[in-house]
């Protein structure tokens, strides 16, 4: 198993910056995997307004138009 760190950047409706952070673990051969589970967790992060936002105090609302998106192994 390997660990993959994701960064995910984007705007919202009303072009406010948003980026979302986390790992995800996969099989060895299953890196193809990783990009589609990371955007799951990002929408949900978004949704649950587990998202850091660029201007706190204010909701990010959708539709959400990714920008960046970043994976890199954890292992050494």
């Amino acid at each position: 198993m390997s660990d993959y760190r994701y960064v995910v950047k984007g705007l919202d409706a009303r072009g406010q910056d948003w980026t979302v952070t986390g790992v995800i673990r996969a099989a060895e051969g299953d890196f193809v995997l990783v990009p589609q589970a990371a955007l799951k967790s990002t929408f949900q992060k978004l949704t649950s307004g587990k998202a850091v936002f660029g201007s706190p105090g204010i909701g990010c609302q959708g539709p959400y138009k990714m920008r960046s998106l970043l994976i890199e192994t954890t292992d050494g």
